[in-house]
C-alpha cells in the first residue's frame, strides 16, 4: 500500500483512495481474506497519519455483487468503517457444475464458459449481466457503480457481438437510466486506455452520461503503484470533448463537484 502512495505523490496526486476487492464468501485469488480486513485498515491509518501532510488519503473496498449471494449490504464486515463504496459485477452465473462465471480474465475461459453456461448465446449472456447490475443498483449500499461495462472486455472479442449495435447501446442507455433515477455515480475507469485505447464505459457513452447528468468519478483501477494514474490526461481530454467538465471529488466533508 505504501509504494502506492508514493507513486502517488510523485506524480503530483493530492488525494487518493484505496479499494481493495472486498472479501467474499469464497476464496478467489483477487479478493482479500477477511483475516487481513483488519491489517488492511491498520497499514492505512498508518500511511493516512504519516503522509497527512502531502496527500489525503481515503478508504474504500470495490465490493462483488453476486445474485442472491452477496452484496454490499452484507454484514460480513462494517461498511461504516469505510470513506467510500465501489460495486461493480465480476461474476455473472453459477456453473452447472459449482463455482461462478467470471466475466473478466482470460479470453478464452470467458468463451468457453459462454458455451457452457448461456449456450453460446453472448447476447443472452450481455443481458444477463445487464439485469444483475440493474438488480444490484436497486439493491443499493454503495455509492459508485464500477466498471458498468466490464463484460465488453471480453464480449468485443466473440464474433456475434459489436459494442456499436443498437441492441447493446439501448442496453447500456437503460442501465444508465436506472444509476440516474437511483441517485448514485459511476467511476471512469482508465485502468485498459494506455494499453488497449478503451475505457469503462466505453466513450461512446460519454455523451449519454453527460445528457443524463450522471456524476462521474475518474480511477485508475490500477493493480501497480506505477500506474496510478495511467490514462488520466488521455480520459480526461475525451472526458471534456463529451462536454463533461467536471468529476466528483471526495474530501472528508463528502463528496463535491470540482
Amino acid at each position: 500500500m505504501e509504494d502506492f502512495v508514493r507513486f502517488a505523490i510523485a506524480k503530483g496526486v493530492k488525494k487518493y483512495g484505496f479499494s481493495s476487492h472486498a472479501p467474499l464468501p469464497f476464496h478467489t485469488f483477487w479478493n482479500m481474506n477477511l483475516d487481513s480486513l483488519p491489517y488492511y485498515k491498520a497499514e492505512f491509518y498508518r500511511l493516512k497519519k504519516k503522509y497527512a501532510d502531502q496527500i489525503e488519503l481515503f478508504l474504500g473496498l470495490e465490493v462483488d455483487y453476486i445474485e442472491g449471494v452477496f452484496d454490499a449490504r452484507s454484514d460480513l464486515y462494517d461498511m461504516q468503517d469505510f470513506d467510500y463504496l465501489i460495486s461493480s459485477v465480476h461474476f455473472l452465473a453459477p456453473h452447472p457444475d459449482g463455482g461462478y462465471f467470471s466475466v473478466d480474465g482470460k479470453f478464452y475461459n470467458f468463451q468457453k464458459n459462454i458455451e457452457k453456461v448461456f449456450g453460446g448465446d453472448i447476447r443472452l449472456a450481455t443481458e444477463r449481466f445487464y439485469e444483475i447490475s440493474s438488480n444490484m443498483v436497486r439493491k443499493g449500499g454503495f455509492e459508485i457503480v464500477g466498471h458498468l461495462d466490464k463484460i465488453a472486455q471480453n464480449a468485443r472479442n466473440c464474433p456475434d457481438f459489436d459494442v456499436k449495435a443498437k441492441w447493446y447501446i439501448d442496453l447500456v442507455t437503460e442501465y444508465l437510466e436506472l444509476i440516474k433515477k437511483q441517485g448514485m455515480m459511476i467511476e471512469i475507469n482508465t485502468k485498459s486506455y494506455l494499453e488497449l485505447g478503451i475505457t469503462y464505459p466505453d466513450v461512446q457513452f460519454f455523451p449519454i452520461i453527460k445528457e443524463l447528468e450522471i456524476p462521474v468519478m475518474v480511477n485508475s483501477d490500477c493493480h501497480y503503484p506505477d500506474k496510478v494514474i495511467d490514462g488520466y490526461s488521455e480520459v480526461f481530454k475525451k472526458l471534456k470533448e463529451a462536454g463533461i467538465t467536471e468529476t466528483v471529488d471526495l474530501t472528508e466533508e463528502g463528496w463535491n463537484l470540482s
